[in-house]
């Protein structure tokens, strides 16, 4: 029996499906398929009850997982024992702003270093890809998170911090926070998110109210909406570039201020695995290079 099939069969319990499996270990849904038939045909039995809409792993296939789990590891490590090139496909979450302000960077370095190596982004929330990195669909994410919380079931690497501030259209008469909350709609991030949250902390602690109804799931069609005069809003973005494009003014928030931390967050105890070793280098350089470029803008 080919040892890749038991590869296979790890991977289809790991993520829960043979599509997502199949993405993993870079075959087709229907080779993921005929893989786990020729096994069941091995054994005899099933390894997968298909009677409801989703797959699930009999206590043979775990049964089975668990034998050969130890000896699949053991060998792989003694094929990269001898290699120095780091290959692999990596699952790299991020959040919208990160997408735009340190993935370009990490990936052309990790391009241009480890070019065997693919890198497949994904974007998501915050608790988004803290979920996806529990459950196993991604391999490292770059979340942010207000006041410097922590879930201590992983590792985190911090990249950046971020002060808030408001942002306003470029004419407007006043000058202050509190003016400009009283004088225009705030137009506010999606509700739930971290930056909501950490808006309606600062709200709250400062005694500003706000109005308005507007929402938007995007930080680019925040400042679109901003620069167009349609209100104001308050936001962590670490990235500037995006000013030249959206020209707004921006008003520190004062003592109540709230920050982002912006992270590299991974699974624990897999920080000695060399190709998550090597994404965090690429991501910690990135995020070291726009920490230099928005201090001269």
């Amino acid at each position: 029996m080919n040892l890749a099939f038991f590869a296979t069969l790890n991977a289809v319990i790991k993520y829960g499906s043979f599509a997502r499996a199949a993405l993993e270990v870079n075959l087709s849904p229907s080779t993921v398929s005929l893989q786990m038939k020729r096994l069941e045909e091995y054994y005899g039995q099933p390894l997968f009850d298909r009677s409801a809409s989703t797959i699930k792993p009999t206590p043979l296939a775990h049964e089975v997982a668990g034998l050969i789990s130890g000896t699949l590891d053991q060998m792989e490590s003694l094929r990269r024992r001898g290699s120095s090139v780091i290959e692999g496909c990596v699952s790299l979450g991020a959040i919208e702003s990160m997408q735009a302000h340190i993935l370009p960077e990490a990936m052309r370095y990790l391009r241009e270093h480890s070019p065997r190596l693919t890198v497949r982004p994904v974007r998501d929330t915050s608790h988004g890809l803290l979920s996806g990195l529990k459950e196993g669909t991604i391999d490292a994410a770059i979340v942010a998170f207000a006041d410097d919380e922590r879930n201590k079931r992983l590792d985190w690497y911090p990249l950046l911090q971020e002060e808030m501030v408001l942002v306003a259209p470029k004419d407007v008469a006043e000058d202050n926070a509190a003016a400009l909350l009283r004088a225009h709609d705030l137009i506010r991030y999606g509700r739930g998110s971290n930056i909501a949250v950490a808006i309606d902390r600062y709200l709250a602690a400062s005694g500003n109210t706000a109005r308005g109804t507007l929402e938007m799931d995007s930080t680019h069609a925040i400042l679109a909406m901003v620069s167009a005069g349609l209100g104001v809003s308050i936001l962590a973005w670490p990235d500037r570039r995006a000013f030249v494009g959206y020209p707004v003014r921006e008003v520190r928030l004062g003592q109540h201020a709230p920050r982002m931390h912006f992270s590299l967050v991974t699974r624990r105890g897999e920080t000695s695995d060399r190709v998550l070793s090597v994404i965090k280098d690429a991501v910690v350089r990135a995020a070291n290079v726009a920490a230099g470029r928005n201090r001269w803008l």
